[in-house]
């Protein structure tokens, strides 16, 4: 109870704050981050993409879950405390997308083919790691699944394979670790704190790890392969790692995903180096990137480490994010290995493609002067094996400059063939830019949002989406000007709102009708001031009523009648069952997880609101 309290006594806060900069009537507690289209390509004959923007960005305080369409009008907000922290430390929500989970099992005995919306909560560290949990959401925007892994997820990744499963990183640590060989006293220590970055596979079902697959750094790569120093440590910038809070990150694991053969892709950003890992053994079958330094014998007793296994240019990349295979949808575990062997009869002819977002830089130290996004071709039927940069993507709209020290990812829209594009789509993580380019690198359009140096966001993609919110359309009415302000936060198949207006709720459907396209996130509607009452109701592009709002007063905006809910979107799986929200996987139930608090009803500047107050507390679940 004291927690509800506390969220109703925060949220109406930040009600009260944002009331005052909002630019929605009808939605004042919704504050999108602004963007700037900097760069449209007018003589290119390829445009952006279907789709819509998925980002969490953050600025000053995290600002939640943010759906943008192509224009920059907001989609969807989710500011929910649910999904932050109020204590005040580094926290909020990374790596926000829409992924399709295809199971023949959901928790519940069902099979579910659907797409999820995916993101981590929790709290982050200024080292740039955190422990939290994953949380999946429906076309409705209710949470269905609710988990962590062993120790708590980290922010980096949480990628659902192509089986079923999903893939998580977690970060150990480990005390007792000798790194006198590797740095003079006293920050080298014989018994030193060091961060243990691992990739854990989870049963989505029930949450819990599969026991299949669980790789840690420090059982195969060498903190001698690293470049990175304890002094340049980002947990031990200038102090020794001898104490729990100065623990030495040499790996820091960024990313992580499964290929039909069952191995994993994992990214070490502070060994500039990708490592391909076997998904039964855990260990690692060849590197690509900067990983050279060897063990030195005489020091401590550590792992070999692993220099590249490949020569080439593709291993030109440092500090780099987001590794990814791509080229592979439909193929078989039989056609990856034949590509892995070197087959050049198989389907890939002995080759693969992969990309990465190449930082250059990690503030301290860069090696180039612009982060760059690589597509690499690896070659196993040459000997030695080659890696080779087919394409980068980089200074989009002639800026040369953009350095991203942290964060980042890239995105080959031909993955999604849903999309109906060849393009590639670019964030620049802890820059607060974007942008897409056609395949072949040229770029199409560049956006930036929030204010530089203020605002970022660790991963940014275009995907196609699905949103009926279970919610109704919600309005404010300015009986002085004569208008209403509608608008449905989340809903994607709003094409028109009809206006009804009557002498009372019971007329309604024979009052005055008015049919209006639906403009950006909010549309302003002209009403007739003679009437008592009015609603407004969605409609599709078939124009039927997907939902409708109150029915309330033409002159106060009081709410005088019920409206009509949205109906979540047909799915392959119940909703309501399986794990929602009560897998553990080692970690147990946040204390906030089965509160959520809707808000409604308030008159700012004149205008009433028209919300209604709902406080909503479920068990087991939460309603968003």
């Amino acid at each position: 109870m004291s927690f509800l309290l506390h969220a109703f006594q925060l949220l109406s806060l930040t009600l009260a704050v944002s009331a005052q900069q909002n630019p929605f009537i009808s939605r004042p507690d919704l504050v999108p981050t602004p963007w700037n289209i900097t760069f449209t390509n007018t003589s290119s004959s390829t445009s952006s993409g279907e789709g819509f923007i998925f980002m969490a960005p953050r600025v000053a305080a995290p600002t939640g879950l943010m759906i943008f369409d192509n224009d920059g009008n907001l989609v969807y907000l989710n500011n929910s405390d649910v999904f932050q922290n109020t204590d005040g430390s580094h926290s909020g929500v990374f790596d926000f997308r829409p992924q399709r989970w295809i199971s023949s099992d959901d928790g519940s005995g069902k099979s579910v083919n659907d797409t999820f919306l995916t993101l981590w909560a929790g709290t982050a560290s200024v080292a740039g790691f955190g422990r939290g949990r994953v949380f999946m959401l429906d076309h409705g925007y209710e949470v269905v699944k609710n988990f962590t892994a062993v120790n708590g997820s980290d922010i980096h990744e949480f990628h659902i394979n192509s089986d079923g499963t999903a893939v998580t990183t977690v970060y150990n640590l480990i005390e007792g670790i000798d790194t006198t060989s590797i740095a003079q006293s006293p920050l080298g220590q014989e018994d030193s704190f060091v961060w243990d970055g691992c990739a854990q596979e989870l049963d989505i079902a029930s949450g819990n790890p599969t026991n299949n697959f669980l790789f840690c750094a420090l059982s195969s790569v060498s903190p001698q392969s690293t470049p990175i120093s304890v002094l340049d440590s980002f947990t031990a910038p200038a102090t020794p790692p001898t104490d729990s809070n100065n623990g030495w990150d040499y790996v820091h694991i960024n990313s992580a995903e499964k290929d039909a053969a069952g191995n994993y892709l994992i990214s070490g950003r502070h060994t500039h180096s990708v490592y391909y890992v076997d998904g039964s053994t855990s260990q690692i079958i060849w590197a690509l990137g900067a990983s050279t330094a060897q063990a030195d014998a005489s020091g401590p007793s550590f792992p070999s480490s692993h220099p590249s296994n490949f020569t080439g240019d593709g291993n030109e990349f440092s500090w780099q994010h987001d590794a990814r295979w791509v080229g592979e949808k439909g193929l078989s575990g039989d056609d990856i290995r034949s590509a892995n062997s070197g087959n050049t009869s198989g389907p890939l002819a002995g080759k693969r493609l992969l990309t990465v977002y190449d930082n250059a830089s990690a503030g301290f130290a860069s090696s180039g002067t612009e982060s760059r996004g690589l597509l690499i071709q690896l070659d196993f039927s040459q000997s030695p094996w080659t890696a080779s940069i087919i394409t980068s993507y980089h200074s989009p709209g002639g800026e040369s400059t953009l350095l991203s020290a942290s964060q980042g990812n890239l995105q080959f829209l031909s993955e999604h063939p849903e999309l109906g594009s060849d393009n590639v789509f670019m964030s620049y993580g802890n820059l607060p830019v974007f942008a897409e380019y056609t395949r072949e690198g040229d770029p199409i359009r560049v956006v930036h949002y929030g204010n530089s140096g203020a605002a970022q966001g660790y991963r940014i993609f275009r995907a196609m989406w699905d949103g009926t919110p279970v919610s109704r359309p919600d309005v404010g009415v300015d009986a002085d000007a004569g208008m209403v302000y509608v608008s449905w936060n989340g809903a994607t198949r709003v094409v028109k709102w009809r206006l009804t207006q009557g002498d009372d709720a019971s007329s309604l459907s024979s009052g005055n009708e008015t049919n209006v396209d639906k403009q950006g996130f909010e549309t302003a509607i002209a009403i007739d001031t003679t009437p008592e009452v009015l609603q407004v109701s969605a409609l599709d592009k078939d124009g039927n009523v997907l939902a409708k709002s109150n029915v309330v007063s033409v002159k106060d905006g009081s709410v005088v009648g019920e409206g009509q809910d949205g109906v979540k979107a047909n799915s392959s799986t119940d909703a309501s069952a399986g794990n929602n929200g009560t897998g553990t996987s080692g970690g147990g139930g946040d204390d906030n997880a089965g509160v959520s608090v809707r808000m409604m009803g308030m008159r700012v500047s004149g205008t009433t609101l028209v919300w209604g107050m709902t406080i909503v507390v479920m068990i087991g679940g939460m309603v968003l």
